[in-house]
């Protein structure tokens, strides 16, 4: 298990733990590009903070009113954005440390989603809305209402994938405007996350069974689906949520974390797990990578299945880097 005092370098790994994190739930973390050391979180307090790992300094923070709910960085212009749990799309002005509001973003529930491809940032919302931003103007491109609640989505330079709790919906980004193919979930209970593939010819989801299913487009016969983050007991087997996903730009590993606190990496071509990383404190809510590291989010999610009605005291979150 991994352990000590923020900032030191875990003795069985090149975890490090960043220094000042947000104490409550993190709803999203993001690099702010492939070959740098800038890192964002967002956390359900309100606050987007501005890392950089290399130093494990706090370059900045800014703070809602409402809880944020989710994270994106613009590629093709730098810009960043959060969603709050009150519909709103907001963006990063860490000079003078301000959100500015986008208007033509219209919720009515919460944003459950973002991701990125060219100039454009793309967001999903609890209600089923699928709002594509352009970032050069601020200004929303397209709205499109989708059949039951946005849980993930990603984007890809070709691809734009969006899971619900109805299925999955596939766009094509030289035709946003167009309707998007709906497919089946692979999955047989309620999804947590989604991620193209690399190249682009498939998609990965997680469940909450501890399953991860990987689909192909255009061919029924690659796709495969398979358990993770599981314990076995003498007489039942334990069974947790695998809650993030995310492929490493450069290898094409794919990393899954789950409740119980670990991060596995997976040869999807061998169909055979590559590496089992140090198990970390609470559950691992959200990951990303870049080709440098791998950053880790535990949050204690303990709420989401606790019988008690009444407030209940949560341990606190920590953020913690693989460095390649």
């Amino acid at each position: 298990m991994v352990s000590g005092e923020p900032g030191n370098v875990a003795s069985a790994m090149a975890y490090v733990e960043l220094k000042d994190v947000s104490k409550d739930y993190l709803s999203g973390v993001c690099l702010v590009d492939e070959e740098g050391s800038q890192l964002i979180v967002s956390s359900w307090d309100g606050t987007a903070s501005l890392y950089d790992w290399e130093k494990n300094k706090r370059m900045g923070r800014l703070s809602h009113e409402w809880p944020l709910t989710s994270v994106a960085v613009c590629a093709g212009t730098r810009r960043a954005y959060v969603g709050s749990a009150q519909g709103e799309v907001l963006e990063l002005d860490w000079e003078s440390e301000r959100m500015v509001a986008l208007q033509g973003v219209q919720c009515g529930l919460g944003i459950s989603a973002m991701g990125s491809y060219g100039q454009f940032v793309v967001v999903g919302s609890w209600d089923g809305s699928l709002a594509v931003v352009d970032t050069r103007r601020n200004t929303v491109r397209h709205i499109r209402r989708l059949t039951g609640k946005i849980l993930s989505l990603d984007c890809g330079a070709a691809r734009v994938v969006c899971m619900t709790t109805d299925g999955v919906y596939v766009f094509r980004t030289s035709d946003i405007d167009a309707a998007p193919e709906r497919r089946e979930s692979g999955l047989k209970y309620q999804s947590r996350c989604v991620r193209l593939v690399p190249d682009e010819e498939g998609y990965v989801q997680s469940s909450v069974d501890g399953r991860v299913a990987v689909e192909y487009f255009g061919d029924e016969g690659r796709k495969f689906a398979f358990r993770c983050h599981r314990m076995n007991l003498k007489d039942t087997q334990l069974v947790f949520p695998v809650n993030a996903l995310c492929f490493h730009p450069k290898t094409a590993l794919l990393y899954t974390g789950g409740s119980d606190g670990r991060v596995f990496a997976w040869n999807l071509t061998t169909r055979k797990k590559a590496e089992e990383l140090p198990k970390v404190e609470d559950s691992v809510v959200k990951l990303c990578c870049n080709r440098r590291a791998l950053v880790i989010a535990a949050s204690d999610d303990s709420f989401k299945t606790s019988a008690v009605v009444e407030d209940i005291a949560l341990q606190r979150s920590r953020v913690y880097v693989k460095v390649f």
